[in-house]
């Protein structure tokens, strides 16, 4: 549902400070024009523009293959965020796991970067976990599971490419402003990378 543009100036005057420069941050790629516009004029009143503009330009820019890539090495190169080894180069892919109990069945997928040794770990994880627990829902328990098992296999197929993964340049492209902010130290990139995984 589309909102007027008197609707959408109400409700981000009444927004706090916080959650309008958190929705420039993080979602000014998803506005319609009219709506961006709007946000950034009340960023502006609140004299917030400027603090907010890097990430809403960091969401709307349109990167190169070149600059995919570029990031892409960058990430690769970090050390794993779960083995902390630097012997091979990151990759990433997601798992899927299914939990059923009767008449509710769950299925989770979760986008992990790590070295290819523990993305294999972690496939295997979620792959045995449905294959435990996935199966007992009544009648999407069966199915999901099977789903699961088989999204599993597929992606675990490109964990050890020489390559990144489809699902590493979708990272990449989700995460610009925030590889922009530690791309020149690795510690930090590193802590980030640890970060993503317990969230």
């Amino acid at each position: 549902m589309a909102y007027s543009e008197a609707t959408l100036k109400e409700n981000y005057r009444k927004l706090s400070d916080e959650k309008l420069l958190r929705l420039a941050a993080e979602d000014a790629a998803k506005l319609r024009p009219e709506a961006l516009a709007l946000l950034q004029e009340e960023l502006g009143v609140r004299g917030l523009g400027e603090t907010a503009q890097a990430g809403i330009e960091a969401q709307l820019r349109v990167l190169s293959d070149v600059e995919i890539e570029e990031y892409c090495a960058l990430v690769r190169a970090a050390p794993c965020p779960i083995c902390f080894s630097s012997v091979q180069l990151l990759n990433a892919t997601v798992t899927s796991k299914v939990s059923s109990f009767i008449f509710l069945t769950t299925w989770k997928e979760e986008l992990a970067i790590a070295c290819p040794d523990c993305l294999d770990k972690l496939t295997e994880s979620a792959t045995s976990h449905s294959i435990i627990v996935g199966w007992w829902g009544i009648p999407w328990g069966i199915i999901r599971t099977v789903k699961a098992i088989n999204s599993n296999k597929r992606m675990a197929k490109s964990h050890h490419v020489a390559y990144p993964t489809a699902a590493l340049q979708a990272f990449v492209l989700n995460n610009v402003r925030s590889l922009d902010e530690v791309k020149g130290n690795v510690n930090q990139l590193h802590a980030f990378l640890i970060n993503l995984r317990l969230q």
